[in-house]
């Protein structure tokens, strides 16, 4: 999860792909040769075009979905470079933390959206 003050960096899933249409944070697959933390600094640039650093851990979270079993390791980020915006061509955009709860996530992602508007929604 990448934030900037109470702002989110989320898209809408493309068309192809599991649950297409629904809002998502960036993030993806673990590869065999790195940590969780070096597996979301990759996806964040490969998605989004932004280098970030991880802040910390957020919540580890394990549901079943009808295709099968899903476990989602949720980390804190921040853009390296404050001002810096995701490619155009990404899909991803930054959202108020207000807003995520209108949005419609996975399932899975309610939990984690709870959280980010009970810690943040009250920032100013």
């Amino acid at each position: 999860m990448v934030r900037r003050d109470r702002r989110f960096l989320v898209r809408v899933r493309p068309k192809g792909g599991p649950m297409p249409g629904v809002w998502e944070f960036p993030g993806g697959k673990l590869e065999a040769d790195e940590t969780p933390e070096e597996a979301v600094v990759r996806e964040c640039l490969e998605e989004t075009g932004l280098r970030v650093r991880v802040v910390r851990y957020w919540n580890t979270l394990r549901y079943i979905y009808p295709h099968g079993p899903v476990e989602l390791s949720y980390y804190l980020c921040e853009p390296i470079e404050p001002d810096a915006q995701p490619t155009p061509e990404s899909g991803f955009v930054w959202r108020d933390v207000a807003d995520l709860p209108n949005l419609t996530f996975p399932p899975a992602n309610g939990p984690v959206i709870s959280q980010l508007v009970e810690v943040f929604g009250h920032m100013e």
